[in-house]
């Protein structure tokens, strides 16, 4: 798909910024983008209200650096697949979007990854109460409502805070594309 290699391409042109953890959680997540129907599509999934940070929210897989994790890259993908069941070596990473901070104290720094239209997403129920795929072309309108729930409805779930931000920082990369 055209949208792949335009991503990977500008990606791969620029050095995301980068934030030092400073007083903060070092993080990353992956946003997950597939093609279904000729269009773009990301996952996105709503975490259960049992979790101790974020309940209840719509993010990103991802999740804290953990000392086994060789990067942030590497964060990315394991959560993935703690997550969502999707194992590393199925997803096609783009490149970085630059860092986010958080008002819960994390520094979030997100991958972009591709995957098969064909793979199986198996979330895992004691992190993700749904997962569900979104058209990228849903974003290209502008957020509504108020900080801080400043974002997108979507099939009845709210995309705002951090995720919205992720959301927002790819959208002005794919206006880019002009596509």
């Amino acid at each position: 798909m055209q949208v792949r290699e335009s991503l990977r391409s500008i990606l791969s042109a620029r050095a995301p910024r980068r934030l030092p953890a400073v007083s903060t959680t070092a993080a990353a997540v992956l946003v997950p983008l597939f093609e279904r129907d000729g269009q773009a599509h990301v996952w996105l999934m709503r975490r259960p209200t049992s979790m101790r940070s974020h309940a209840g929210q719509v993010a990103f897989p991802g999740g804290k650096l953990e000392a086994t994790d060789a990067s942030l890259r590497a964060t990315a993908l394991r959560e993935t697949q703690e997550e969502l069941g999707i194992q590393s070596e199925r997803v096609d990473v783009l490149g970085a979007l630059d860092d986010t901070r958080t008002i819960t104290g994390f520094t979030i720094s997100p991958w972009v990854g591709w995957l098969a239209s064909d793979i199986d997403v198996v979330p895992n129920p004691n992190e993700v109460a749904r997962a569900f795929a979104v058209p990228l072309r849903v974003f290209l309108a502008p957020p509504r409502g108020a900080p801080p729930l400043r974002g997108w409805t979507i099939d009845g779930e709210l995309v705002w805070g951090a995720t919205a931000a992720i959301v927002r920082a790819l959208v002005a990369i794919v206006r880019e594309l002009g596509t």
